[in-house]
C-alpha cells in the first residue's frame, strides 16, 4: 500500500510540475512586451511629411537591438489621417485595445489635443513630434505628454527674430484656417510687433485650398517686405508656386514656418529659391550620430531624412533608453526618467527636457533654400544662415501657463 500510495504522490506531483511548466509559457503568462505606437498621417494632408516617421521609430526600435528588458519591442502603426475626430478614435483603440505603452507622432494641432488628452486619461505616455501647438505645453499640458522638436512659438519666434532683423519689417500674413495655422498667425505677429514691424495684411486660407491666387494679389497689392505663408504640405506647395507666377518674389522676401526636402525635390529648388524658415535640424548636422542615422536612411531610402525623421528617431531612442534606466515600462517611473534630462544625439547638441511643462528644447536653425546653381550635392537644398539658442528660441516655462498636475 506504501508504494502505491507514493507512486500516486509522484504521479501528481509531476502532472503539477508539467502544469505549471505548461502555463509558464502560455500566453497569458507570458511577458508582455513593450509596445511603441506610431500615430500619424498616412493618407492625408501630411501624408507626404508624416509618413516616413512610422520607418525613423522603427529604425531606433532596431538601431536600440529589439529587446528591453528582456521583453521584445512591439512597433504598431495606425493611420490618423492628421484629423482630430479620427486621431482621437485611434487612439483611445491604441491604448485600451493594442496596449501600446506609448504614441508617437500626430501631425496636427487638433488631433494632437485629442491624443495629448486620451494619453492623460488612460495614464500612458504621448510624444508629440507633427503638432505645432503651444496649448499641449501651455494651458493643455498634462503629466502624459511630452512636445518634441519644435512648437509654434520657437518657429514664428526664431523665424520671425531673424527675419525682421534682416529681411524687412512689413509684414503680410497668409495662414491655415485651423489651430497650427493660428497659432503660428499669433505667435509670429507678436515676435514682428514686439520687435518694431507692423503688419499690413493677412489672411485665414482652408486646409487643402488649390488655388491661392486671390490671397497673393492681395498681398501684393500691400507692398510688404516679407510674406509669411503660414502653412505646410499641399498648401504650402500651392501657396508658394502662386507666389512664383504672380512675381510676388521680385519685391518681397518669402518666409516659411518649416522646410522640408522632399518639398523642395518634388517641385524642383527653382519654386523655393530665396526662401528663408526655421528649422529643428537639418541633414547636414554634425550632432553625434546625425553621420551615421543620415548614411543609414540614405542606403534604404535614395534620400536624407527630414527634422521630423530625426525627431522621431531620437525621441524614441530616448524613451527606449528611458525605460531601461527605470527598470519598468511604469509610464509614471518612466517620466521621472525623462524630466529634467540633457542628451546629446542626432537631434540635439544639447536637448533638454523640461520638467515644468514637458518641452524638449533645442537651439533653432534659420536657413535659406538654394538657388538651383548654389547646389553642389544632391539633396543639399538649404544654407544655415543663422541660429537662435534654445533661451531665446522657445517661451520661458513661467510664461507658458503650464499648470503640470
Amino acid at each position: 500500500m506504501r508504494r502505491k500510495g507514493s507512486r500516486e504522490r509522484t504521479l501528481i506531483i509531476l502532472s503539477l510540475i508539467t502544469g505549471l511548466i505548461v502555463f509558464s509559457f502560455s500566453p497569458s503568462f507570458a511577458v508582455e512586451p513593450v509596445r511603441v505606437g506610431v500615430l500619424t498621417d498616412l493618407s492625408g494632408n501630411y501624408a507626404g511629411i508624416s509618413g516616413s516617421n512610422r520607418e525613423a521609430v522603427k529604425m531606433a526600435i532596431d538601431d536600440f537591438g529589439g529587446e528591453l528588458l528582456g521583453r521584445k519591442i512591439e512597433l504598431v502603426i495606425r493611420d490618423g489621417q492628421a484629423k482630430a475626430d479620427v486621431s482621437n478614435q485611434k487612439a483611445k483603440e491604441m491604448y485600451e485595445k493594442d496596449k501600446v505603452d506609448i504614441i508617437i507622432d500626430v501631425p496636427n494641432s487638433g488631433a494632437a489635443l485629442a491624443v495629448a488628452h486620451q494619453a492623460d486619461q488612460h495614464k500612458k505616455l504621448f510624444f508629440s513630434i507633427g503638432s505645432g501647438t503651444t496649448r499641449n505645453t501651455g494651458p493643455d499640458c498634462n503629466r502624459y505628454t511630452f512636445d518634441w522638436g519644435y512648437n509654434d512659438y520657437m518657429l514664428a519666434t526664431a523665424g520671425g527674430l531673424w527675419a525682421i532683423k534682416n529681411l524687412g519689417k512689413k509684414w503680410y500674413f497668409i495662414a491655415a484656417d485651423y489651430e497650427w495655422g493660428h497659432d503660428l498667425l499669433k505667435h509670429f505677429k507678436a515676435v514682428v510687433l514686439k520687435n518694431g514691424g507692423e503688419s499690413v495684411g493677412e489672411d485665414l486660407v482652408a486646409l487643402g485650398t488649390s488655388d491661392f491666387s486671390p490671397y497673393i494679389l492681395k498681398a501684393l497689392q500691400a507692398k510688404p517686405d516679407v510674406v509669411a505663408l503660414l502653412n505646410a504640405g499641399k498648401d504650402g506647395l500651392n501657396s508658394t508656386k502662386a507666389a512664383v507666377e504672380f512675381g510676388l518674389k521680385k519685391n518681397a522676401k518669402i518666409v516659411h514656418p518649416v522646410f522640408f526636402v522632399d518639398s523642395i525635390k518634388a517641385v524642383g529648388p527653382e519654386v523655393y529659391a530665396g526662401d528663408y524658415a526655421t528649422a529643428p535640424w537639418y541633414w547636414k548636422s554634425e550632432n553625434p550620430g546625425s553621420k551615421e542615422f543620415v548614411g543609414k536612411w540614405m542606403k534604404k531610402f535614395s534620400k536624407p531624412p527630414h527634422w521630423m525623421n530625426a525627431t522621431a528617431y531620437t525621441c524614441t531612442l530616448e524613451y527606449l533608453k528611458a525605460v531601461k534606466r527605470a527598470g519598468t515600462k511604469d509610464p509614471d517611473a518612466v517620466i521621472k526618467q525623462l524630466e529634467g534630462l540633457n542628451f546629446k544625439g542626432v537631434l540635439a547638441s544639447p536637448g533638454v527636457i523640461r520638467p515644468e511643462d514637458h518641452m524638449v528644447v533645442q537651439d533653432a536653425l534659420i536657413v535659406r533654400a538654394k538657388k538651383p546653381k548654389e547646389i553642389k550635392e544632391a539633396w543639399d537644398f538649404f544654407e544655415i544662415v543663422g541660429v537662435v539658442p534654445a533661451a531665446k528660441a522657445f517661451m520661458d516655462p513661467k510664461d507658458t501657463g503650464c499648470k503640470m498636475k
